[in-house]
């Protein structure tokens, strides 16, 4: 007899605790999920499910090329909000270290494991319509128009993170590729390309010799970079006339843009990506979104100060000595705010710069975006370009040793392996796109949240390769001139 029967049996007997069978039924069909498909018609446990967009997510994708790196990436779950696996390091031992005699002792080695584990991080944003506007009779409905709306909102940030969030200095941020690379440590897998453009391929070429090396036995596969970089490649390639070899009629054109990079250990597609910062867009945050940045003025730096010295490890040569200004944003989730802006202050070959930043008197801000100017530039916001975000140190003071290792206003190119079987990296996925109802209060209006939550796994940080200070020939910035 199975649940329903007997309590239609038995519809006011009570058994081994304090509900009735009748009722327990009624409570079960209550909330049962069901598969019903008509959300307007969905009652009990059916009612309370999020309506799952994974359709939405997939036309805007498939429509849009703009998010390439999360397009590319392989999707898999996520089993909790805590993500932990093994990265395998090195394979132990000694190169011909297993070479023995007949009976002598076996050399022991073994493999060396690092245990990793990263946190899942919470996408939301906040959807809302004029209930009036739902009424009428529109080319589109307003609610289907800001569900996309949403939907971009979310794919953009997943984006830009992927290549530059940081949870240091952000927590709610998942950490992104040059994070997850950088954290290595390794001058082999952080290149530096010194404010010269990526024009020809030494950098890539060595980058995919990292990848496919000893200990890393990675397959070099994608690169990504600006829209400036691609621009040097296509421009490098560029002949002065081609010449047709074919009857076909098909008209000469000019121009040859560059689809990949073919190297001794597999081509490598190119991917120009336009969440990979140019110049144009590394101006201050206050710059491009005065109104937020102006709500966040209880983040500013109380003062921001420098010393120069000398230091052996100082990337500061002779074509880039002269004056800087330098500016500093205090950066929270809620983004970064107005600037405080240092003195010039004057910077010879040889030396670096000391940055002491005073935190806000809030001191509400999680970490600092600093900016710097040209050489020898003026200090309006506009004549800055970011250098790098820092967390902010945990009492006190931070501070911020410019070696001219980070250079503003210029741009990075990713050297990826993206091997299906290799599974270095993935995106991890706890929830996919997904729209949760909210409940207006005083407004006559329609509101609800898009969800999307999860991260990026670099499984095998060594197969991968970034390149940094790459200055475009289009730049506009001139950093040094």
């Amino acid at each position: 007899m199975d649940l329903t029967q007997l309590a239609a049996a038995t519809p006011t007997g009570a058994v081994t605790g304090e509900m009735a069978f009748g009722d327990l039924n009624a409570l079960r069909k209550a909330l049962e999920a069901g598969y019903g498909t008509d959300v307007a018609g969905l009652t009990g446990g059916g009612a309370l499910r999020f309506q799952s967009l994974d359709t939405t997510l997939q036309a805007t994708l498939a429509d849009n090329n703009h998010f390439r790196l999360f397009n590319a990436l392989p999707k898999s779950d996520a089993g909790a909000t805590v993500d932990e696996w093994t990265e395998a390091t090195d394979q132990g031992g000694f190169a011909g270290g297993s070479a023995n005699g007949e009976l002598d002792a076996i050399n022991q080695a073994q493999g060396v494991y690092a245990r990793r584990a990263a946190f899942v991080k919470y996408l939301m944003t906040r959807c809302e319509v004029s209930f009036v506007q739902t009424l009428q009779n529109a080319i589109v409905q307003a609610e289907a128009i800001e569900n996309q709306m949403g939907t971009l909102r979310l794919l953009r940030d997943v984006e830009h993170l992927s290549f530059e969030g940081d949870s240091s200095v952000v927590s709610s941020e998942f950490d992104g590729l040059y994070a997850q690379i950088a954290s290595l440590n390794s001058t082999d897998h952080v290149l530096d390309a010194e404010a010269a453009s990526l024009a020809h391929i030494d950098l890539v070429n060595k980058a995919a010799a990292t990848i496919v090396g000893v200990g890393n036995f990675g397959v070099p596969t994608d690169i990504f970079m600006s829209p400036l970089v691609q621009s040097d490649f296509d421009t490098g390639l560029d002949p002065a006339f081609r010449v047709s070899l074919s009857n076909t009629g098909q008209d000469i054109m000019l121009g040859a843009p560059v689809r990949g990079i073919r190297t001794s250990w597999g081509d490598i597609k190119a991917n120009p990506d336009v969440f990979i910062r140019d110049e144009a867009q590394q101006t201050p945050f206050a710059v491009r979104y005065a109104s937020v940045a102006a709500a966040n003025a209880a983040n500013v730096s109380a003062g921001v100060t420098g010393t120069a010295a000398s230091d052996v490890a100082s990337k500061f040569g002779a074509a880039h000595a002269g004056n800087y200004y330098y500016a500093v944003a205090g950066v929270s989730k809620a983004g970064e705010s107005t600037l405080a802006i240092s003195s010039q202050k004057a910077v010879a070959a040889g030396e670096k710069l000391t940055l002491t930043i005073q935190p806000s008197a809030a001191g509400t801000e999680t970490g600092y975006a600093i900016y710097r100017s040209a050489k020898n530039g003026g200090y309006a916001a506009t004549d800055f370009r970011l250098m790098t975000r820092v967390a902010r140190a945990t009492s006190g003071n931070t501070t911020y040793v410019d070696l001219n290792r980070d250079i503003p206003g210029t741009s990075k190119a990713y050297i990826l392996n993206l091997s299906p079987g290799h599974h270095a990296i993935t995106w991890r996925k706890l929830l996919p796109l997904t729209k949760f109802a909210l409940y207006p209060t005083t407004a006559a209006v329609v509101p609800w949240a898009l969800l999307m939550f999860g991260f990026l796994r670099v499984s095998k940080r060594r197969q991968n390769v970034v390149i940094k200070n790459i200055l475009p020939t289009g730049a506009t910035f001139r950093p040094f001139g």
